[in-house]
């Protein structure tokens, strides 16, 4: 069976052992399987892998005994489907954490772990634009006061060092510069640490009306009636825009500040249509 830890996806999890099943006994099936644990429905455990229904508490166990799981598999499964299945962005914050701290020398589980946090947090990609633009000689207490809002020298130094050690970065001619290397996690680790980035963007963004001079920054908002296929269409011109920013910042030569643009296009009302009926 696959090793349990190797896994930030349950889901994941359990098609391996499937297919490793199946493999090994070609009478092995879903129908085989939902017997052996006691379901009821004997298509549920294909509904799963599907993403097309969720394990219940008596069904994790159920699944725990079927796999003869140990102690600490089983541990770690129950963890496993509590992250997965978390819809609350803090308690899925909550196990990732657990999940990553429960088996530490795991190699693949520390490297996700660098990439989440490098993904996390706002100040990572301002610093590596930083870096690779001056050279700050290794004042890190410098380099945290640049950022607006300023990070700790400690914080600074920890960023310049991850962001080495994912190969973000790396040293010429005594100074840094950018590689084409991207930060690649899973995509429940992905999307969590996207959620932390968009909420601490959002929390500087409301942070700088009061702190940073209005001809410094541009903070605007407009109010749409659209329909479905006007919202699409606002969608994608936002998308094309982005594009065309990221263009044209390659060709600066001189950088002279870093800036985070943030795009939002949010519901502010309930569906009309529905109202109308």
């Amino acid at each position: 069976m696959s090793d349990i830890f190797e896994y930030l996806n349950y889901r994941e999890f359990l098609g391996d052992y499937y297919s490793g099943q199946k493999a090994t006994l070609p009478c092995f099936s879903y129908k085989y399987l939902a017997n052996k644990a006691g379901f009821k429905s004997k298509s549920f455990f294909h509904e799963v892998l599907r993403g097309k229904k969720n394990l219940s508490r008596n069904s994790i166990f159920a699944l725990g005994k079927t796999l003869n799981l140990n102690e600490k598999e089983f541990a770690y499964f129950e963890l496993l489907v509590a992250f997965n299945q978390a819809v609350d962005h803090k308690q899925k914050d909550h196990f990732f954490h657990q999940l990553i701290g429960y088996n530490s020398r795991n190699k693949a589980h520390l490297l996700t772990k660098a990439q989440y946090e490098v993904c996390s947090h706002w100040y990572y990609m301002a610093i590596r634009e930083i870096v690779t633009a001056i050279d700050f000689k290794n004042n890190y207490e410098r380099l945290g006061k640049m950022l607006r809002p300023p990070i700790s020298a400690k914080k600074a130094h920890q960023s310049v060092r991850l962001l080495l050690k994912l190969g973000l970065i790396r040293p010429k001619n005594g100074r840094y510069e950018q590689t084409d290397l991207l930060v690649t996690t899973g995509d429940e680790v992905h999307s969590l640490a996207v959620h932390n980035f968009h909420l601490q963007n959002l929390a500087i963004a409301a942070e700088s009306i009061d702190t940073i001079p209005r001809n410094e920054r541009d903070i605007s908002s407009i109010v749409l009636g659209l329909s479905q296929n006007g919202f699409e269409t606002v969608k994608a011109e936002i998308q094309k825009f982005r594009k065309k920013l990221l263009a044209f910042a390659e060709k600066e030569e001189k950088i002279r500040k870093v800036y985070y643009v943030n795009f939002q296009i949010i519901p502010t009302s309930k569906d009309l249509d529905d109202e109308n009926k």
